[in-house]
C-alpha cells in the first residue's frame, strides 16, 4: 500500500478506535463513572484544554502583558477615585489564592439617589472570606458612597444600615412598593437582602419578612413588572448549590480532576461538574411581600441545573 494511503488508513483507524474506547467509558457497564453536572448532561472535556502557550514579547523581548500604560496620547477618561474619596474602601473576595469557586466570583455595584436629593450615590457590593463567613474574624463591609455635589462622595453605610456583612455578589435598585423613593435587593451567598428605603437616609432589611431571603448562592439579580399590574417583581438567578463546609477539591470523588484544570495548570474547581442552583421569580404581592411564581411561569430552572450569573427584563 503506498505511503499516503497507509498513513490515512492509520489515522482513520486510530479515530475509530478512540471514539470506541470514549463510548465504552461513557455507557453502562464501559468500566468508567460517569459525571454529573447538575441534572445537565454528561460532559466529557471539562476545562482541560491542554498545556500553556508560550508568552509573546514586544520588541523588548518582554511579555505584551508587561508594557504597562502608554506615556501619551487622548485622555479620554481620568482616573478621580482617590479625588472622589473612593480609594479607602477595599473590595474582599477569599484569600487571595481562589483556591474555591465562591472566591472567583465580583461584586456588583448600585447607582441609586437613595435620599432623593437629584445626585446620584454609590453602592458597593463587598465579598467576603472563609474566616470572617465562620465567624473567625470581622466581615467585610459593603459601602454607600454619598454624593456630596462637588465630585466627592462619603461613605454612609454603618449610618444608613446597609454594609450587609454576607458574601455579597449583586445589587439591583428600584422603587418595589412605589413610594417614591428607591430601595436594593442584595444578593449573597448565604441569605438575600432587601433593604427598604425608609425615606430618612437609613434602610431596615425585610427580606425574610418579604419572601425573598432564599439561603444558598444568589448572583445578579432584576427588577421588572412581568405580569403587567403596574408592581415590580424580581427575579433572582441561582449559580452553584455550594456547600461552605465541604468546598469542592481536586481529585474528590464529587469533582474530576478534569473540572479543576485549566491549560495543564491546577485552578479552583467548576463550575462544570458542580450542581446548579435554581433561579426563582417573585411575583410582587403588593403588600410588602412576595410569592415565589417560579414554576408556575416555568423560569425555575429546577432540573436543567443551569448556572445563572446575570438577568434581565426586556421587551
Amino acid at each position: 500500500m503506498p505511503r499516503r494511503r497507509m498513513s490515512v488508513f492509520v489515522n482513520l483507524l486510530s479515530y475509530v478506535l478512540l471514539s470506541q474506547a470514549l463510548v465504552a467509558q461513557t455507557t453502562p457497564g464501559g468500566g468508567a463513572q460517569r459525571t454529573n453536572e447538575g441534572a445537565q448532561p454528561v460532559s466529557r472535556g471539562g476545562v482541560n484544554t491542554g498545556t500553556p502557550h508560550i508568552a509573546i514579547l514586544d520588541d523588548q523581548k518582554r511579555p505584551i502583558t508587561a508594557g504597562g500604560f502608554v506615556a501619551t496620547g487622548p485622555a479620554v477618561f481620568l482616573d478621580l477615585t482617590e479625588k472622589a474619596g473612593l480609594d479607602k474602601w477595599t473590595h474582599v473576595m477569599g484569600a487571595g489564592d481562589l483556591k474555591y469557586i465562591l472566591e472567583t466570583v465580583g461584586s456588583g455595584v448600585g447607582l441609586i439617589d437613595y435620599d432623593n436629593d437629584g445626585w446620584l450615590d454609590l453602592y458597593f457590593v463587598n465579598g467576603s472570606t472563609y474566616e470572617a463567613a465562620s465567624g473567625g474574624k470581622p466581615a467585610p463591609h459593603a459601602a454607600l458612597f454619598h454624593n456630596n455635589h462637588d465630585g466627592t462622595f462619603t461613605n454612609v453605610a454603618a449610618r444608613a444600615g446597609v454594609q450587609n456583612d454576607r458574601w455579597g455578589f449583586g445589587v439591583a435598585v428600584a422603587d418595589y412598593d412605589n413610594d417614591g423613593w428607591p430601595d436594593m435587593y442584595v444578593s449573597n451567598f448565604g441569605e438575600n437582602r432587601l433593604y427598604h428605603n425608609n425615606h430618612d437616609g437609613t434602610f431596615s432589611d425585610v427580606g425574610v419578612r418579604a419572601g425573598v431571603a432564599l439561603g444558598n448562592w444568589s448572583t445578579g439579580a432584576t427588577w421588572g413588572d412581568y405580569d403587567g399590574d403596574g408592581k415590580l417583581d424580581l427575579f433572582v438567578p441561582g449559580y452553584v448549590h455550594y456547600d461552605i463546609a465541604q468546598p469542592p477539591s481536586q481529585g474528590t470523588k464529587e469533582v474530576p480532576l478534569s473540572f479543576c484544570q485549566f491549560r495543564g495548570v491546577a485552578v479552583m474547581c467548576g463550575p462544570k461538574g458542580l450542581q446548579g442552583e435554581p433561579d426563582h421569580l417573585f411575583h410582587n404581592n403588593g403588600n410588602g411581600t412576595f410569592t415565589d411564581s417560579s414554576k408556575q411561569a416555568g423560569v425555575a430552572d429546577d432540573k436543567a441545573g443551569y448556572y445563572g450569573l446575570a438577568s434581565l427584563f426586556v421587551d
